[in-house]
């Protein structure tokens, strides 16, 4: 697939044309950098300036655990944005990101994107795009944030679900987790997570097969769902 295309992938680009991409990534002097598996292409602590497009290949954003030990948060795959927000706030990364595979990346200065001249379709156009993915990226940390405050496993699980259902409007539907993802978004064990599923789709509260879950209690939603007993 022309590169082009998988820019245009990505929804900093959305609702463009492959000519005002093309014009933007040459204004803007977005770099593109090739890296081999294993390389890190931004460690935790690093304060970045640019935040970087999946053009081949795959990323992996990784948790450095005082331990010594990592923990994968997710992966990035073509026409899939990363650092944004920490190049936004010029905070340091909380992640460290690392070659899954050979990878090439389009790496994008945040300040001279959003300080480029122009009051063109294009750049207003951009400009909204990156809000509403920071805007996106500030609703799922803080639903995030609202799971894991709930006291036991299960009523972090259940608040999860609860919560996709809502936004899917279905009692059945699809997660974008497979097990291990989502124990790691829950801060949870595998095996924890699991057992906990376990016994609700005994108790009949939920049905579920790899990542596709059916809610059968009604009474079930982010506010009682802890009842039923604790895990």
């Amino acid at each position: 697939m022309d590169q082009i295309q998988i820019i245009a992938e990505c929804p900093l680009f959305s609702g463009m044309t492959d000519m005002e991409i093309r014009g933007l990534v040459e204004e803007i002097r977005a770099i593109k950098k090739y890296y081999r598996k294993g390389e890190v292409l931004l460690h935790a602590g690093m304060v970045p300036g640019e935040f970087g497009i999946v053009l081949e290949g795959c990323i992996h954003i990784l948790r450095e655990e005082f331990s010594g030990s990592t923990t994968l948060l997710a992966q990035g795959m073509p026409g899939e944005i990363f650092a944004e927000a920490f190049a936004a706030a010029g905070e340091p990364s909380l992640v460290t990101v690392e070659a899954a595979r050979d990878t090439e990346v389009l790496w994008i200065h945040f300040g001279r994107m959003m300080r480029r001249s122009g009051t063109g379709r294009a750049q207003q156009t951009l400009v909204e795009n990156m809000m509403q993915i920071l805007a996106k990226k500030n609703l799922f940390l803080a639903g995030r944030v609202s799971h894991l405050s709930r006291r036991t496993l299960r009523e972090k699980v259940l608040s999860y679900l609860a919560g996709q259902a809502a936004r899917q409007g279905s009692r059945s539907f699809e997660i974008p987790f497979d097990r291990q993802g989502l124990a790691d978004y829950l801060a949870a064990d595998r095996s924890a997570l699991s057992a906990v599923l376990g016994k609700l789709k005994k108790e009949g509260v939920l049905t579920f097969r790899k990542n596709h879950f059916t809610l059968l209690n009604e009474d079930v939603d982010a506010e009682n769902a802890g009842k039923g007993g604790k895990v």
